[in-house]
């Protein structure tokens, strides 16, 4: 749930957007979407290309969201497993082996700090993004304060 005052009545409110309004934003979505992937695959890692090649993204018309990750069913995330903690980064510990031939045996595990290929801010294209958005919302509240007249 949005932690935003108001977010709840603004989402209702972007539901009921004219259909041509709609299409823009997606389209505006659609756009950054394409440049926050191709950002993100940029700063991941390449050992064998799986990993960027594992970064997608996907616009929700309905609700006008953009969501940038990685993203896919659980099984095709679960490949990519490795990659969260790539992105996030890891704490030193003491693990117990659990396959091979030392199973049950202790091993030091060491720090590793995170990427932020993924969790990074973006801020640049975000702003972008904002920008375009804002552009489309101008132009249709003229619109709609015309009374319908371009």
């Amino acid at each position: 749930m949005s932690k935003v005052r108001g977010a709840r009545a603004f989402r209702q409110r972007l539901k009921k957007l004219p259909e041509a309004v709609s299409a823009e934003i997606v389209g505006v979505l659609d756009e950054g979407g394409q440049k926050i992937r191709a950002a993100m695959q940029a700063r991941a890692r390449r050992k064998t290309g799986k990993l960027a090649a594992g970064v997608k993204y996907k616009v929700l018309p309905k609700t006008l969201r953009l969501q940038v990750g990685l993203l896919g069913t659980p099984r095709g995330r679960a490949k990519l497993f490795y990659g969260f903690i790539l992105d996030k980064g890891r704490k030193a510990q003491t693990v117990t082996i659990k396959r091979g031939p030392r199973t049950g045996k202790p091993m030091k595990v060491r720090a590793r700090q995170g990427d932020n290929f993924v969790s990074g801010r973006y801020r640049e294209l975000r702003d972008l993004i904002n920008r375009r958005a804002n552009h489309v919302f101008d132009r249709a509240l003229k619109r709609i304060g015309d009374g319908g007249r371009d």
